[in-house]
């Protein structure tokens, strides 16, 4: 062969290589773009999916506390328990909260966190014969219904019983010295609208008696049956039962996570991925989270608070005059590591392919055959 015959077959067999590969990256650029769009279709919508449930979870929940609190309110026993603790607290005289907290707290055998688990006093009062009698029955109710405590207020704010004794218990919520947390709003909240249906529900905040954990409360009063006031029952809630639902971990991979933002862009929820809670303390001030909390609902893809672009689902929950923001979230990098590996399966793909045209047309152009 003459050289320029080499020249010639040498430039056809670099044209051949680069269309080849040419066609076979477009190709592959066509199918990855598709995929692409495929996996983010796909992911959009098992997280909007993810979310409504939880929303649905979370809000069927809560709507779970107000109906049990309109029930309790309205229950004959739960009323005969509070105009009987009432009345015994009168007839204690001089200092019911001094004489009551050391019987059930400071003289209490058992340790903190375990209080309720002294049936009554050994005094000989009125009241704790009341506490012997009703105390088992509350304390059962509390811990088949996932509440947290269980409060009973008399007309004047004093609060006669409460099953966990701590240190609001046997305090005025109007005079003392919890009258400006959320328990004391709620006894007032209740007292001011003595209204068969009523109920008030306060978010949760950092609450001191049950030294500064979160605290969510809900209140209702209870009435006689020609309507007059007879005092407040209230549950006080904690996010144990939140995380239940929002740490539920099918079908959120390795990353994804869903969580609850208040008001003030903390979580009312804690993160599955953290080992201390987050609940008040993990500040979510992220663009998603701000439009679920102005009642938007949507998806987009943009940093968490973390910092880290992630897929995000979000929307608003109302419950009474409170607004949470609900999210679902999974970072882009696991959302996206298929299409990342199919990518480079077609790159590599389209230069082997490449390789073995040219190495054929070398082969057939030192042959003669080309």
């Amino acid at each position: 062969m003459s050289v320029r015959g080499i020249k010639l077959s040498g430039r056809r067999l670099v044209l051949m290589v680069v269309l080849t590969s040419v066609s076979s990256l477009a190709t592959g650029a066509v199918l990855y773009a598709r995929a692409t769009e495929h996996i983010v279709a796909a992911e959009q919508d098992k997280l909007s999916a993810l979310m409504e449930v939880r929303r649905s979870e979370l809000a069927q929940y809560l709507g779970s506390i107000r109906e049990e609190i309109r029930f309790w309110a309205k229950n004959r026993i739960m009323r005969s328990a509070l105009v009987e603790f009432s009345a015994a607290w009168e007839k204690l005289g001089g200092n019911p909260e001094a004489t009551l907290q050391k019987l059930y707290i400071a003289d209490n055998p058992h340790p903190l966190g375990e209080r309720d688990n002294l049936e009554f006093a050994r005094d000989g009062s009125e009241y704790s014969e009341v506490h012997e009698r009703y105390h088992y029955w509350l304390r059962s109710f509390l811990l088949h219904r996932g509440v947290y405590d269980v409060f009973l207020f008399d007309p004047e704010g004093n609060l006669v019983y409460t099953s966990f004794k701590e240190l609001d218990y046997a305090t005025n919520l109007v005079s003392g010295k919890w009258k400006n947390t959320d328990l004391g709003r709620a006894f007032r909240s209740a007292r001011d609208n003595p209204f068969p249906s009523f109920v008030a529900f306060f978010d949760f905040a950092s609450y001191e008696p049950s030294h500064g954990a979160p605290a969510s409360f809900i209140s209702a009063p209870v009435l006689e049956d020609a309507g007059g006031f007879l005092g407040v029952l209230a549950f006080q809630f904690s996010a144990k039962r939140i995380n239940r639902i929002m740490q539920f971990t099918a079908g959120m991979g390795e990353t994804g996570e869903t969580y609850v933002v208040g008001e003030d862009l903390l979580m009312r929820s804690d993160s599955r991925f953290s080992k201390q809670p987050t609940t008040l303390k993990t500040r979510v001030d992220t663009v998603t989270a701000r439009l679920a909390l102005k009642g938007e609902t949507g998806f987009d893809v943009m940093p968490d608070y973390r910092g880290i672009p992630v897929f995000s689902a979000y929307g608003p929950l109302q419950f009474e005059n409170v607004s949470w923001a609900v999210m679902a979230e999974m970072d882009e990098r696991e959302v996206m590591a298929p299409a990342l590996e199919l990518r480079q399966l077609v790159l590599g793909v389209g230069l082997g392919i490449g390789a073995v045209i040219g190495l054929l047309g070398a082969v057939l152009a030192s042959a003669g055959w080309w």
